[in-house]
């Protein structure tokens, strides 16, 4: 008979609802947790280490990239160590890879988008989806006030987190990098003048998308670069940031395809 964890004392059990709970035993460690069959499988592919899985009792996961056993779990267990409570029924932690800035390898014309000061892991979550899906070489989390790497970031994402490249550091020390290398560097902005579709999206370009009641920081004005917004025809003034990272990233690929085909 195969062994499958049945009490809320076992240590395993113990230190996922730890890491669940507490963000920065997480960041301690350098883990993730990854519920849900698509997005681990999304993580293996993208060459994630897996430390650890766990599957309800009466499931079965694998794949060809995994080098250890799931852990059945009996279901109140599963559902005790788990954050989503439906229609999950394996979860795994992996090793967050130890990346910063001068480790990225970018292309000749780079498009890069920060998240600065972002609160909302949802949100975050959301649009790292959307710049897998854009082909954006690189995101920053600058200065972020949520944990980039909780189960909330990584489910809004579909996996996007694991593919395209993510670096989370202080706002300090990401504009220094950029200033280093001089790209434009275009903050969207309520006080913007020009839209995206008014500026050159097809060289080397960096967005930069600020938390949704505070804006960005006034210290993003220092570098090259413009303010841009999206033009607004009713009451409101603005969307919600991810609606609005879509909206301008595939602006982005617009202007890039339409540059290859001319």
């Amino acid at each position: 008979m195969n062994f499958i964890i049945e009490s809320h004392q076992n240590p395993k059990v113990k230190q996922l609802i730890r890491w669940r709970e507490k963000p920065a035993a997480r960041r301690k460690e350098g883990i993730a947790i990854v519920e849900g069959s698509r997005e681990i499988e999304r993580a293996l592919t993208s060459g994630w280490k897996m430390r650890e899985c766990y599957t309800k009792a009466d499931a079965h996961f694998s794949h060809d990239k995994m080098n250890l056993r799931p852990m059945p779990c009996s279901e109140d267990i599963f559902e005790q160590i788990a954050v989503r409570t439906r229609g999950v029924d394996v979860l795994a932690v992996f090793e967050v890879p130890s990346i910063g800035l001068s480790d990225v390898i970018l292309p000749e014309r780079p498009l890069i988008l920060i998240l600065d000061n972002l609160e909302k892991p949802g949100n975050v979550g959301a649009i790292l989806r959307s710049a897998d899906a854009a082909g954006v070489d690189l995101v920053i989390g600058s200065s972020l006030q949520c944990d980039p790497f909780c189960p909330e970031v990584v489910r809004n994402s579909l996996g996007g987190i694991f593919h395209t490249p993510f670096v989370v550091s202080e706002r300090d020390y990401v504009q220094a990098w950029l200033a280093d290398h001089r790209w434009p560097v275009y903050q969207l902005h309520l006080s913007g003048q020009r839209s995206p579709q008014e500026v050159d999206l097809t060289q080397s370009a960096v967005l930069v998308m600020g938390a949704e009641d505070k804006g960005l920081d006034g210290s993003w004005s220092m570098l090259k670069g413009d303010r841009i917004k999206l033009p607004m025809r009713g009451l409101v003034d603005s969307l919600n940031v991810s609606v609005t990272a879509g909206i301008v990233l595939f602006e982005a690929v617009r202007q890039r395809a339409t540059s290859v085909a001319e």
